[in-house]
C-alpha cells in the first residue's frame, strides 16, 4: 500500500500548531502498517472544531479514534516523539508535490479504461492529483472536462 504521509514530529506539530491548528483526529492507519509496530496512527489536523467532528464521527468503527484540542498538548507532543511501538503519522505529504508510482500510473490506466469508461488519445493528458478526506487517501483524475475522485484503495486493487 502507498503511504505518501509524513511522520508526525516535534517540528511538525509545533509549526501546525503555531499555523493555527486547534483540533487533531488520531485514527488507525493501515498504509503504514510495519509488523515490528503495536500500532501506526495517522493524526489529522484541523482549525475548526466542526470539521474534526466531521471527520471524527466519520470514522465510527475505528476504536482508536480520538479527538485532541490544544488542552490535550502533552499528548500531542509525547505522540510527536514516537513512542517505543508506535508510528505516528500526519496527513501532510512527504513531497511537495506528488507524482504516482509507476505501478500506480500504470493501475491508474486501467482504472480509467476499465472503470472510468474514458479513452484518452494519445495526446490527451490524464492528471492525477493524490488528497485527504478524513484521513482516506483519494485521487481526482482529470481528462479534458471530465473529472472524477476515487478512493486510492480502488485504484490498488487492480
Amino acid at each position: 500500500m502507498h503511504n505518501p504521509f509524513a511522520l508526525l514530529d516535534r517540528v511538525v506539530l509545533d509549526g501546525l500548531i503555531s499555523a493555527g491548528h486547534v483540533y487533531f483526529v488520531r485514527q488507525s492507519y493501515a498504509r503504514g502498517k510495519d509488523p515490528r509496530m503495536k500500532e501506526v496512527f495517522l493524526f489529522s489536523p484541523y482549525y475548526s472544531k466542526s470539521l474534526a467532528l466531521a471527520h471524527y464521527e466519520a470514522i465510527p468503527e475505528d476504536s482508536r479514534r480520538y479527538l485532541y484540542t490544544l488542552a490535550e498538548q502533552e499528548k500531542l507532543y509525547r505522540a510527536a516523539e514516537q513512542p517505543s511501538g508506535y508510528l505516528v503519522y500526519v496527513s501532510l505529504l512527504k513531497e511537495r508535490t506528488w507524482k504516482p508510482s509507476y505501478d500506480i500510473s500504470a493501475k491508474i490506466k486501467r482504472y480509467i479504461t476499465s472503470e472510468a469508461g474514458w479513452k484518452p488519445e494519445r495526446k490527451d493528458e490524464v492528471q492525477a492529483e493524490l488528497f485527504v478526506q478524513f484521513g482516506e487517501l483519494f485521487i481526482t483524475l482529470k481528462l479534458n472536462q471530465e473529472e472524477i475522485k476515487v478512493p486510492l484503495s480502488d485504484i490498488e486493487k487492480l
